[in-house]
């Protein structure tokens, strides 16, 4: 087994040797300087007490959160007859919790996020109607204003 010291302890895990050695110390390691050696035993104590500080000790977690983002695209035409692509973002978060009885907490999760998943894509879907109603509106305005500028030209050219 090769020798590990807290420099290359430090490089290894992308931290500053000044840092680390403050961890080790907090943890109960004894040791000085960067060029000192890191037993396995040393890193153990490390991570305990790292753990044990950011609140995941050595229990199991009880609860995971999984979030999922799926991107759609609607095609819908402007005013001036192009055609447009808009992008519909749909973020479904799932929530898993250990619970004695898993299968109550997993069916609880599922039902509450497939109705918010509905919630969204209806919701999107009204917006994707409202936009096409301004459109059609613009196209109808756009193209009242051409027939009344063509009749008006036709008068005029009538007159001469």
């Amino acid at each position: 087994m090769a020798v590990t010291t807290v420099a290359q302890f430090a490089a290894e895990l992308s931290k500053p040797a000044g840092t680390l050695l403050e961890q080790l110390h907090a943890a109960g390691v004894k040791k000085s300087s960067v060029d000192d050696a890191l037993s396995e035993n040393d890193k153990e104590r490390l991570l305990d007490h790292l753990r044990s500080s950011h609140g995941t000790a050595a229990t199991d977690r009880k609860k995971i959160t999984l979030v999922k983002k799926s991107t759609t695209e609607i095609k819908q035409a402007d005013a001036s007859g192009k055609a447009r692509t808009i992008q519909v973002e749909v973020r479904k978060k799932r929530t898993f919790i250990k619970r004695d009885d898993a299968t109550g907490a997993d069916e609880a999760s599922n039902g509450q996020d497939d109705a918010d998943l509905a919630r969204r894509e209806e919701e999107a879907q009204a917006q994707a109607a409202a936009l096409r109603l301004q459109e059609e509106e613009l196209a109808a305005k756009v193209k009242a204003r051409e027939d009344g500028e063509r009749a008006a030209r036709e008068a005029a050219e009538a007159r001469r």
